[in-house]
């Protein structure tokens, strides 16, 4: 790159270098191709001569090696992610590993152990090598004047065009920085997080009594649903059902599950992104309502990763975490903790709870990787496949069988309860957190992406449970939602709808944002994490 080779030839040793960061791409290519964007070639280029610039003005060993061991770090760190997860390493997989003792590790580590590893030796021989030989470059002939400049022009027109475009950190940085860098701004926001506190607000919600449940899912992917046009039966329960409205057209620019929660429950949007520690809560507005709030949860209470989340629901008047099985949350991703456990805790909520209002927020394991551990052996109708990918895509139908059993019966139990409290407004929205690509988009499965967000990771079931009697109470309402069942909808907005949904007047709410209004904007373009905008598919 910056080579005078025919008076130097020390400069060679450049090339040990150059291999080493070159080395990570070529392998990703080789392991996922469809994760592998074609900038981060260029990315890299500039990264390494943006560590060389000090050697090259100031050519000492100590500049050398410096910047071999920040390549080295960086890159082996993405290498190994590549090898293990089959995509570049990620804030969630930080979060993950923060979380993880000695005994999950090793664990981890067989879960996932492959002949692939072995590409991590090449690696370390070039890593070794580079670090070695240091190139002389002292002579004036080694890097000329002219090349020197020309390499700091290319770095200050790089890294300033991005910065001046405001996307430095998401456009111009390799895979391990950008994700560093993410990962400090998100555990600063999660430590802001955790002292918040309840915040009043001004709000008033009808004075009828009503009981309103929101389910939240977990990575279940709609176009597995057969209810959504699937060519496996697994939603047949959901199906038979006649008291529900499905919506067809509503996706979350969230992939994951914490920007997801935190997205669709504040007064936060794509459109006017909040931090969470600084905005209005779904839960201070209900209680600031009158109603009594409940936290149900199958998912880990403990370890970073699920505390910002848990920092959340614990406004709740009544934070309840089921899953005491798992010392952290990888390891409750290992252990078979069914969401039926939520079925005993819902029943109490609602028949030992007098109060006149109730807010309960179920929180779903759901179809949580690992697949085959989100289903009873009763819920294994797909298996057998020939290959890993088909053995995946069965595990997944299967949890998502079991799945629309948990959701029927939570709608049924609501039934029975709506039956016995006729006087009482009940009523259920079930909406997955994020989607899951199994397969669907390229070869993998997960909800990782690199550049773009496939499709099927956003692509979420949207339902609404209403009882005969809120039917009967309000036939217009009833009437514009079955008009509405095809609408475009991101649950961002959800903060909005909820409280359209369950009569609260607070100077948060905005009308046109909630598919359930009269003067819902349905024009309003679909922003995903990703920057682009969503455009559903004909």
């Amino acid at each position: 790159m910056f080579m005078d080779m025919k008076n130097n030839r020390s400069v060679y040793l450049f090339v040990w270098l150059v291999a080493m960061v070159l080395y990570v791409p070529c392998v990703a290519l080789c392991v996922n191709p469809p994760l592998v964007v074609g900038r981060i070639f260029l990315i890299l280029a500039a990264w390494y001569v943006l560590w060389m610039l000090p050697f090259l003005f100031f050519p000492r060993k100590f500049c050398y090696r410096t910047a071999v061991a920040v390549l080295f770090a960086g890159g082996f760190l993405n290498l190994a992610h590549w090898l293990v997860l089959k995509c570049p390493l990620n804030v969630s997989s930080l979060f993950v590993l923060l979380n993880t003792n000695g005994s999950e590790a090793m664990e981890f580590v067989s879960l996932k152990a492959s002949l692939r590893w072995l590409l991590l030796l090449p690696y370390l021989f070039l890593a070794v090598m580079a670090f070695r030989h240091v190139p002389d470059i002292s002579s004036e002939k080694g890097v000329s004047r002219v090349v020197r400049i020309v390499l700091l022009l290319f770095v200050l027109l790089f890294y300033g065009e991005a910065a001046w475009n405001g996307r430095l950190v998401r456009t111009a940085l390799p895979d391990t920085e950008r994700t560093l860098f993410s990962f400090s701004g998100e555990i600063k926001a999660y430590r802001n997080l955790k002292q918040r506190q309840f915040r009043p607000v001004e709000a008033v919600a009808d004075p009828d009594p009503c009981v309103s449940v929101l389910i939240i899912g977990e990575s279940c992917n709609r176009n597995h649903m057969s209810l959504y046009g699937y060519h496996r039966q697994t939603s047949p329960r959901l199906s038979r059902r006649g008291d529900i409205l499905c919506f067809t057209d509503v996706v979350t620019p969230y992939s994951a599950t914490l920007n997801s929660v935190l997205g669709s429950l504040t007064e936060s949007d794509m459109d006017a992104p909040i931090s969470p520690d600084s905005c209005f809560h779904a839960l201070d507005v209900y209680r600031s309502a009158g109603f009594v709030t409940y936290w149900i949860s199958n998912q880990s209470p403990i370890g970073v990763w699920d505390n910002a989340v848990f920092n959340f629901a614990r406004v709740a008047d009544h934070p309840v975490f089921v899953n005491r099985a798992a010392n952290s949350s990888f390891e409750s991703t290992q252990l078979a903790v069914y969401d039926e456990v939520l079925l005993p805790v819902l029943h109490r909520v609602l028949y030992e709870d007098t109060a006149s209002r109730k807010w309960i927020v179920l929180h779903l394991m759901g179809s949580h990787s690992q697949y085959d551990k989100r289903y009873p052996a009763a819920y294994t109708r797909y298996c057998g496949g020939a290959d890993k990918r088909q053995r995946t895509i069965d595990a997944y139908d299967n949890s998502i069988l079991y799945n629309d059993a948990v959701v029927d019966s939570i709608f049924t139990m609501l039934a029975q309860y709506a039956a016995d409290h006729p006087h009482v407004r009940t009523h259920s929205l079930y909406v997955s957190d994020h989607g899951e690509n199994v397969y669907d988009a390229g070869e993998t499965s997960g909800h990782d992406f690199a550049d773009t967000i496939p499709y099927a990771n956003v692509e979420i079931p949207f339902l609404l449970w209403l009882s005969a009697q809120d039917t009967l109470r309000d036939t217009a309402l009833y009437h514009r939602l079955q008009a509405r069942l095809s609408w475009p909808f991101m649950s961002d907005d959800l903060f909005h709808l909820l409280l359209d949904l369950d009569g609260i007047a607070t100077s948060c709410f905005q009308p046109e944002r909630s598919l359930f209004h009269p003067a819902y904007r349905r024009e309003r373009q679909r922003l995903l994490m990703d920057g682009r905008v969503y455009q559903r598919k004909p």
